[in-house]
């Protein structure tokens, strides 16, 4: 054995030790994909009327465009049509303009409310109070239907001198937490309306 042959060994171990680090740190980078970018925010759409700017949910489709009822300045639909989010304009003379954010905007909404029931069968499932809106001041109320098992939320709200009806509606054969799901919608896509 000559003396370099025996000292060769000896080498090769602290060579090994120094390029393992080495080895994973490469390897590691590898292994690791670029960092996804966040989703970029939903687009906002314009009403009919053009008054109101909205977002439409994800698991929803935007139908506005396809109603031939001109009184809904928006309609979404949930993607297994199990509601529907609709914006429609109260029209009314009775109440003052200046009286929109107080009692007026609840009388309005006792009004609406009464027409509602009347027109399809129908109960008041939850009288109409004041609830807060996307930082308007709202009333609201629930309505649930005999025969179809249809339930609905509506909430009133007032801007630029105008009364707003938004209404959730969740269909009778609708899968279980559909309710709860779709009121939740409600609450999200109010938050998020721009006038």
């Amino acid at each position: 054995m000559t003396p370099n042959s025996s000292l060769r060994p000896v080498r090769r171990i602290p060579l090994l030790w120094a390029c393992l680090p080495l080895g994973l740190l490469f390897g590691g980078c590898a292994t690791t994909g670029p960092a996804s970018a966040p989703a970029p925010a939903p687009a906002y759409f314009l009403s009919r009327d053009g008054a109101i700017r909205y977002r439409v949910p994800p698991g929803w489709f935007d139908a506005t465009p396809d109603t031939v009822a001109a009184e809904r300045t928006v309609w979404l639909v949930r993607d297994d049509y199990a509601g529907s989010l609709t914006v429609q304009q109260v029209h009314t003379r009775a109440v003052n303009r200046a009286d929109l954010g107080g009692e007026g905007l609840l009388q309005v909404a006792k009004l609406t409310a009464a027409l509602e029931t009347s027109s399809r069968p129908g109960i008041l499932s939850r009288e109409p109070e004041h609830h807060p809106a996307g930082g308007k001041e709202a009333v609201s109320y629930d309505v649930e239907y005999s025969g179809s098992g249809d339930r609905t939320r509506t909430v009133l709200l007032a801007a630029d001198g105008r009364i707003y009806a938004v209404t959730a509606l969740v269909n009778g054969g609708a899968p279980p937490g559909a309710e709860r799901d779709i009121f939740g919608v409600l609450q999200a896509f109010l938050s998020a309306l721009r006038w």
